[in-house]
């Protein structure tokens, strides 16, 4: 972690350094909420990603070894079968976790728009030239330059609204075929091996592995998007390698 918000703050700062670089007409073809936009998305998304991984895979490591050793000790027939059905588990707890703790549906469903067309941009533009925009009684357009954008990035409501339910009845319908399974085999066992296993054995078991699997849902649901953490870093790169036509840090050239 300590790493890298160390990285995030250098990419910050040479990010911004190479705005400042940059020649007046570069400011012109682009706006200046669509510049602010990506400058925080891009090194937040970078950030996220470089600290992600780590941090996901110790949980689920923890998590599973965890779960698994508790298991075992108190009822190794019933862990076997439960190794076979974590993959099915694990991703039915995922969705559960995200349709009960929430995901961060701002940034994924997000829509980046380069130039004037984003909402950031119109929105900021119009603002700051709102002189020139109410001496040109221009209000009304702008208005609705910015409900198109707006209608632009919103998904539709009636597919996100599908594809939730489906998901989300999936992740209920794996889950209790799964825990029906492991309920006749624990009864099954109990009742033909009375002497090796009881029914307190059975519910630590079964539990432990439950729990571990909740924990796995939780590090999986905040997971960043690789591809969105590529095309961000490749944004930020293409800043900094940027070659300005007027730099005004340079230290080159006449001095008067």
């Amino acid at each position: 972690g300590q790493a890298s918000e160390r990285m995030s703050k250098r990419v910050r700062d040479s990010a911004f350094e190479a705005l400042v670089r940059q020649e007046v007409a570069y400011f012109d073809k682009r706006s200046v909420g669509s510049i602010t936009t990506q400058l925080q998305d891009d090194t937040a998304l970078v950030h996220s990603f470089s600290g992600e991984p780590l941090r996901t895979l110790f949980i689920n490591i923890a998590s599973l070894l965890t779960g698994l050793l508790v298991s075992f000790i108190y009822m190794w027939p019933f862990a076997l079968l439960s190794i076979g059905v974590i993959p099915f588990m694990g991703f039915a707890t995922e969705i559960e976790m995200k349709t009960f703790l929430g995901a961060d549906e701002g940034d994924a469903n997000r829509v980046s728009i380069e130039g004037l067309n984003s909402p950031g941009g119109i929105l900021v533009e119009t603002l700051l030239n709102i002189k020139t925009v109410a001496s040109l009684n221009l209000e009304q357009g702008r208005y609705s330059d910015y409900c198109r954008s707006l209608a632009a990035n919103e998904p539709p409501r009636v597919f996100a609204a599908l594809k939730a339910g489906s998901t989300s009845g999936l992740s209920m319908l794996v889950q209790q075929y799964v825990n029906a399974l492991q309920f006749w085999w624990g009864g099954y066992l109990l009742y033909h091996y009375p002497d090796n296993f009881d029914f307190k054995g059975f519910l630590i078991s079964m539990f432990s592995l439950l729990f571990s699997l909740f924990g796995l849902g939780a590090a999986a649901m905040g997971t960043t998007d690789r591809g969105k953490a590529v095309k961000a870093a490749s944004r930020i790169f293409s800043l900094l390698e940027r070659k300005s036509a007027i730099d005004p840090l340079a230290e080159g050239g006449k001095t008067l």
